[in-house]
């Protein structure tokens, strides 16, 4: 995404150890909580920005040691200290470690950072390609999931009580069928979930850097952001594939790529079209207390059917400015 901010001088801030074992310890404590995991990345990446480049990879390496340690603690005591439970718990954090080590090395700086994000996406999604698939084929993972979530869907279940609506309820919660569907939207979007996960954090983590920090400098406001254009025949691309998957019935392989290819094009506009939306609010001088309440409401819509309109919309704001000057200055052009 192009960066109009200027090249970033040395870090004002110190490095002291006690900061770097900080970041690395609280983001091996994100991940095996399993319920902050997908923040884990967040530290490191604010250690890169604030500190520098031997700091963060400090960070990283302790981060990947505490992980590491805590997962085979978790193997031991469930007697499952075996090569593939070994390589499944640790290899997914180690692996997205490595993407934001390899966003932050210093080769490729001339070049366009979505480019360099594409890439480490790129190798992720081939590192987690073995594990996709072996969670499609496994019956004893599937297995369990279905018990666990037949476990948590039991008290709804007992409640239901009787007639038409209850055998309703009960079709929509049959945990096979939940855990089918949940296995076909994670093979068409995994590599999607891997952008987000990876960018998102590079992103927000200098952006969370400090005034002063590097990683803060070299990071565009949001309303700044904006894609190299060939990402365009990108995008485009990638719907047709889609189009003509579903039209043609295309092998599950042909398709699942078509899918995750496009949704990865959709994530990389929906931030240019953010950007838009925020610039628009500007311009528009929207109180920041409405802004905010937007923000919310545009989140908590998300996790409904009125959420496709926000997730369609955002990258067609950013596909569409390439013929529509939505930020355009007051006065250009008049």
């Amino acid at each position: 995404m192009s960066d109009p901010s200027p090249a970033p001088g040395p870090s004002p801030y110190a490095s002291p150890f006690v900061a770097i074992l900080a970041t690395g310890l609280a983001s091996s404590l994100l991940y095996v909580s399993i319920f902050l995991s997908f923040a884990f990345l967040l530290p490191v990446q604010v250690a890169y920005g604030r500190f520098g480049r031997n700091q963060g990879l400090a960070a990283a390496g302790i981060s990947a040691a505490g992980i590491s340690a805590v997962q085979l603690w978790r193997l031991a005591q469930g007697n499952a200290l075996g090569a593939v439970g070994i390589a499944s718990a640790i290899l997914p954090p180690l692996v997205l470690l490595a993407a934001i080590v390899l966003l932050n090395e210093p080769f490729g700086a001339d070049w366009e950072p979505t480019y360099k994000l594409f890439g480490a996406t790129a190798l992720c999604a081939l590192a987690a390609l073995p594990i996709i698939l072996s969670l499609g084929k496994d019956q004893t993972i599937a297995s369990f999931l279905e018990e666990r979530i037949s476990e948590l869907l039991a008290p709804l279940s007992a409640g239901a009580g009787e007639g038409y609506e209850a055998s309703a309820l009960a079709a929509s919660m049959d945990p096979k069928e939940i855990v089918a569907s949940s296995m076909l939207v994670l093979r068409d979007s995994f590599a999607a979930i891997l952008f987000l996960l990876i960018g998102g954090s590079r992103r927000l983590g200098d952006r969370l850097s400090g005034r002063y920090g590097i990683g803060r400098a070299r990071t565009a406001a949001i309303e700044a952001l904006r894609l190299p254009y060939p990402l365009l025949w990108a995008f485009l691309g990638s719907w047709s594939l889609v189009l003509a998957a579903e039209a043609l019935h295309a092998p599950v392989a042909a398709g699942a790529t078509a899918w995750n290819l496009a949704l990865v094009a959709s994530l990389a506009y929906a931030a240019p079209g953010l950007g838009i939306v925020v610039h628009l609010f500007k311009r528009w001088n929207v109180p920041k207390s409405v802004r905010a309440l937007l923000a919310v409401t545009a989140v908590i819509a998300l996790a409904t059917p009125l959420g496709i309109a926000v997730a369609i919309a955002l990258p067609l704001f950013g596909v569409t400015e390439t013929w529509i000057p939505y930020r355009k200055p007051k006065g250009v052009g008049a």
